[in-house]
Formats: C-alpha cells, sequence, structure tokens
C-alpha cells in the first residue's frame, strides 16, 4: 500500500500541473483602432454625392459565407472543391496537426516518466553467489518526476499552446485568402469570356464597316487611307482575341490548380452562362472592431504574441533549480534467494555558472516577443489598410459606374447628332484614333470598335446600331465584386 502511494503521489500532482497550461488570454495591440472607417465618416455634401452605396452598422455581424450573395452555382461548387482539395489549405491543416502534437510532448513533460526494465542471467559471480552457478531473473519498474516547482515546464506547455491557436488561426487565414483567390480568378475567367464574345462581335460590325467603305470607293465617295485605316482596326481587333483567349486559359488553369488538379481540366459546371446577377446596390459594413475581431490573421499574429509571452517566461525561469524525484520497485528471483528491491530519492540541480547561457536565452526570448508584437502592430495596421482601400476603390468604382450608365443615353440622343446636311468630315476619336468610316452626305458612321474606347458603339444614319447597344449595355450590367473580409478588389467589365 505505502509503496503505490509513493507512485500514485506524483501522478497526482503532475495531473494538476497538466491542468494549469493555457496560454496568457487575448493581449491588445496598442493600435487604437477607429469607431468606424474613414470612408464612412465624410461630410454631408460627400455622402449625397455618393448617394450612399455603403452603410455601416454596429450591429451587424461579418458575413462568413460571403460568396453566396452572388447565387452562382459554378462559383458555389468552386468553392467546395477548392475547400476539399486544395494542397495549400491541406498543408496548412499539417501545420496544425503538428503543433497539436508538439502541444502533447510539452505536456507530457509534466507527469512522470515511468519505465520498466527486466533481464534474466546464469553464471557463477565468485563471492556473490558462493561460487556457484545460478540462474538470477530480475524485472524493475523505475519512476522518475521532475517537480515543476517554479512552472518553467508548465510555460512551454503554454507556449505550445499558444502556437497551435496560432496554427489553426493560420490555417483559417489561408482558407480566407483561398476563397478569395478562387472568387477572384473565377470572375477573371467570366470577364475573359465576356470580352471574347464582344470583341468577336465588334470586329463582326468592324469587317461590315470596312466592307461597306469598300463599296463607297467605288463610287468615288471614300479614299485609299480610310480603307487602310479600317483593314487596320480590323487586323488590331482580331490581334486581341488571342491574347484574351490566353488570358482565359491562364485563369482556368489557374481555377483547376486552386482545386487541386491538373492544369487544362474541363470543368462541367464552367461552360458559358448568361450574365451575372447584380448584387444589392446597399453594403452593410460592420464596425471596425467587429472586421478586426473577425479576421483569422490578425488572431494569428495575436496568438502568435501570446506565445513569445509564454517563450519569454519559461527561458526566465531557467535560472531556478530543477527538482527531480525518483522512485524503484522490483523483484529479483535467483537459485538461492528471492528479493523485492525498493527505493525512492530525490535530487536538486541548481545552475551555478554557465558563462552567460542562460542569459543569453532570456535576451533572445525577450528580442523574440517584441518581434512578435511588432508584427501583431503590423498586421492590424494591414488590416485597417486592407479594408479602407477596399472602401475608397467601390465609392470611386460606383461613381464610375454611374457615369458609365449615363454615357450610351448621351451618345444615342438623336438631337446630338449630325445631321444629313452635314459634310463637315470627323476628325474621329480622342481616345481610339478611329475616324469618321464614311463621309456621305446620304448616310454617316462612326465608330469606336477598340475596348479600349467606348466599348463597341456604332451610329449609323442617326441611329444605334443594336450590335453596339447590346455591347454598352453588358458591359455597364456587371455589377461590381465586392467584398471585404475577402480581399476582393472591384471587377467589372467596363
Amino acid at each position: 500500500m505505502n509503496t503505490m502511494r509513493i507512485f500514485l503521489a506524483p501522478l497526482l500532482a503532475a495531473a494538476i500541473l497538466a491542468g494549469c497550461t493555457d496560454p496568457v488570454g487575448p493581449q491588445e495591440s496598442g493600435i487604437d483602432s477607429p469607431s468606424r472607417w474613414s470612408r464612412l465618416g465624410g461630410t454631408e455634401e460627400d455622402e449625397a454625392s455618393r448617394a450612399a452605396p455603403l452603410a455601416s452598422n454596429d450591429a451587424v455581424q461579418v458575413e462568413q459565407r460571403w460568396w453566396k450573395s452572388f447565387g452562382d452555382p459554378a462559383l458555389d461548387q468552386l468553392i467546395d472543391g477548392a475547400l476539399a482539395n486544395n494542397k495549400t489549405l491541406q498543408i496548412a491543416a499539417a501545420r496544425v496537426e503538428e503543433a497539436r502534437a508538439n502541444r502533447r510532448g510539452t505536456i507530457a513533460n509534466l507527469m512522470p516518466d515511468i519505465t520498466a526494465t527486466g533481464s534474466s542471467t546464469r553464471g557463477n559471480q565468485g563471492y556473490a553467489t558462493l561460487d556457484k552457478t545460478v540462474n538470477i531473473n530480475e524485472l524493475d519498474l523505475q519512476a522518475s518526476w521532475e517537480v515543476d516547482l517554479f512552472g518553467k515546464n508548465q510555460a512551454r506547455a503554454a507556449q505550445a499552446s499558444a502556437i497551435l491557436q496560432s496554427s489553426d488561426a493560420s490555417r483559417q487565414a489561408v482558407m480566407v485568402s483561398l476563397l478569395a483567390e478562387v472568387a477572384r480568378s473565377y470572375f477573371d475567367l467570366r470577364n475573359s469570356e465576356e470580352q471574347i464574345e464582344i470583341t468577336q462581335k465588334n470586329l463582326l460590325t468592324q469587317q461590315r464597316t470596312l466592307d461597306l467603305i469598300k463599296a463607297q470607293q467605288a463610287g468615288a465617295l471614300t479614299s485609299n487611307l480610310d480603307i487602310d485605316r479600317g483593314a487596320a482596326q480590323v487586323a488590331t481587333t482580331s490581334s486581341q482575341i488571342p491574347a484574351l483567349r490566353g488570358a482565359y486559359e491562364v485563369a482556368l488553369d489557374h481555377l483547376n490548380i486552386l482545386m487541386g488538379q491538373p492544369p487544362g481540366t474541363k470543368q462541367p459546371w464552367l461552360m458559358p452562362s448568361g450574365p451575372l446577377q447584380p448584387l444589392a446596390p446597399e453594403v452593410l459594413v460592420a464596425a471596425p472592431a467587429k472586421v478586426l475581431a473577425a479576421r483569422p490573421d490578425i488572431r494569428a499574429a495575436e496568438r502568435n504574441f501570446a506565445a513569445s509571452i509564454e517563450g519569454a517566461d519559461a527561458a526566465a525561469k531557467e535560472i531556478y533549480p530543477t527538482i527531480s524525484l525518483t522512485a524503484l520497485f522490483g523483484v529479483q528471483q535467483s537459485s538461492p534467494f528471492n528479493a523485492t528491491p525498493w527505493g525512492v530519492g530525490a535530487g536538486l540541480v541548481q545552475p551555478l555558472l554557465d558563462f552567460g547561457r542562460i542569459q543569453s536565452q532570456i535576451d533572445a526570448a525577450d528580442a523574440q516577443q517584441k518581434q512578435a508584437f511588432l508584427n501583431y502592430q503590423e498586421t492590424v495596421l494591414e488590416a485597417l489598410e486592407d479594408m479602407e482601400n477596399a472602401l475608397s476603390l467601390y465609392y470611386h468604382e460606383t461613381d464610375r459606374r454611374r457615369d458609365l450608365a449615363r454615357r450610351p443615353s448621351a451618345i444615342a440622343r438623336p438631337s446630338s447628332l449630325p445631321t444629313g446636311n452635314t459634310r463637315r468630315a470627323i476628325s474621329g476619336c480622342s481616345i481610339c484614333s478611329w475616324p469618321s468610316a464614311m463621309n456621305s452626305t446620304r448616310n454617316r458612321a462612326w465608330l469606336h470598335p477598340t475596348p479600349s474606347c467606348a466599348r463597341t458603339w456604332c451610329i449609323s444614319t442617326r441611329r444605334p446600331v443594336a450590335a453596339g447597344i447590346s455591347s454598352v449595355v453588358v458591359l455597364t450590367r456587371v455589377a461590381p465584386l465586392f467584398f471585404v473580409m475577402a480581399g476582393l478588389v472591384p471587377l467589372v467589365s467596363g
């Protein structure tokens, strides 16, 4: 009974100490986060001029499944495939498992180390066996335990726990970046797809215009210069299609890589589809404090800082003595006699002269803590910068789209077009340098064929061409893609 108590007492004490391995709680970054976003706190004139596309609400929560707001089944399938098969995300998950295993190892240092040894010998050991040949069988149970009286091992275990929490937050940050990258690549692919279609329509319109110019040349109504310019523009527009197709294939290959599949894999749900659904005209933005609290990269930096605090604490406690307890219980069986050896003991090791080894470890741990704190602050500042930039881009993109929405109606207004009696030559577009395609009193046509200009707007005989109108409507109808936490930037075709 006494022997059992000897072994149970260290186990009970170790179990109590193992429960004291939680790391320090949430740490402040020292950065004063604003009460509201600066882009949402302008003057009344600014707010009125922008028609309030964004609104701040302190009660709103950060949307975690933001991609559902697009209502796109293909995007949903891409997201599911990336979450299940992406290699970068799997690497991050493996790092979490590594950190969890290391934590178990540090907690095990708080427990006793129990070993069993056995041996069997036969021989004549002289006086020890009375000059006789004997059999000796021995089985020993040994236990040793480092009493963590000053909390050094507890600090190491708490540091490992904080590292595990930081690794898990980093995995979540990788997942957020992955979701944003999948969505961005998907909309790049859809954008290239639409640009190819628009450019092909432009090319067809330009070719028809060139044919018309050639027909007028036969009646001496145009010069060879007009034909050369028209042919050059047809060739320029035609040369844009291979580049757009290349961008489409690059986006498709990148999506395959994000989904853990070889490049070139055909995804059945990525077939050409209809236009994207427009987003809600107003976006509710959570308060800065909630946005910062929801960002996993900030949580990872904060937990890394907490781990450095525990590491510095453990390094400082190296100057205290190390106390160890040992115990032995065994059974011996031999020809002349049997025995049950046992014993208990205690040991103490106190560093006296190490020539600055412990102090150098303390200084290194303090430097690591300083680095972790500065990294924590930098992460918070970068998060605030990302959000402010996203809000600014969204505001200005909304203004740009509003201007684009007004432009087609102004161009198509009949009163603004030249009459049939006007014989003055049109010098051309100041953006794409495209001249008037015809100079006839009976019929005039102006064409902006390049995507860098008016996005395919053709006016012939004082009325807009249907193909040109559809191109502009498609471009201005695409809603800007914006989501704060995922890092999406505004993306429209116009």
